[in-house]
């Protein structure tokens, strides 16, 4: 019996499952990383401290969240390095944008505080720059797998091989 949901799988473009793939892969990591990075920070700024609550396992999602909306930041034809090097640094802004003021909001970093924020920033730059290499990695994979899959169809003189 033939999958029920293989026939979404026909009515979905490559591109947009590509896409679609891409976020959840995302979404994963900065999940993990923040969880990761939060776990460091906590012990660093609040040991023990009544303070952190339960509430940060639905934040820290949320924020992931809000931080792979920025994928939509990226164009999908092709372009320049400087143009990409000018998207990353805007995403990266972006980034700081949101989780600093998701910190503020639900007060993971207390105001005037300079070593929550450096710690803050130094974290999300991590993250930031391990999820990049892995995305990066991953649509240099990507497009190797595509250019073959091509020089087949070249050689084959236009047929799927």
């Amino acid at each position: 019996m033939k999958d029920k949901c293989s026939g979404m799988e026909n009515m979905m473009p490559e591109s947009i499952r590509r896409w679609i793939r891409e976020i959840l892969l995302t979404f994963c990591m900065v999940t993990t990383g923040s969880v990761l990075v939060s776990a460091a920070y906590i012990k660093v700024f609040w040991p023990g401290d009544p303070r952190v609550s339960v509430d940060i396992l639905w934040q820290l999602p949320l924020i992931a969240f809000v931080c792979c909306l920025g994928n939509f930041f990226y164009t999908r034809r092709e372009v320049g390095r400087t143009s990409i090097l000018c998207w990353k640094f805007l995403h990266y802004l972006y980034i700081i944008v949101v989780v600093l003021g998701g910190g503020y909001h639900f007060g993971w970093i207390e105001r005037g505080n300079l070593p929550m924020l450096a710690v803050m920033a130094f974290g999300i730059l991590v993250v930031f720059a391990v999820v990049s290499a892995v995305v990066w990695n991953w649509h240099k994979k990507e497009t190797q797998r595509l250019n073959s899959k091509l020089q087949e169809y070249q050689a084959g003189g236009g047929r799927t091989v």
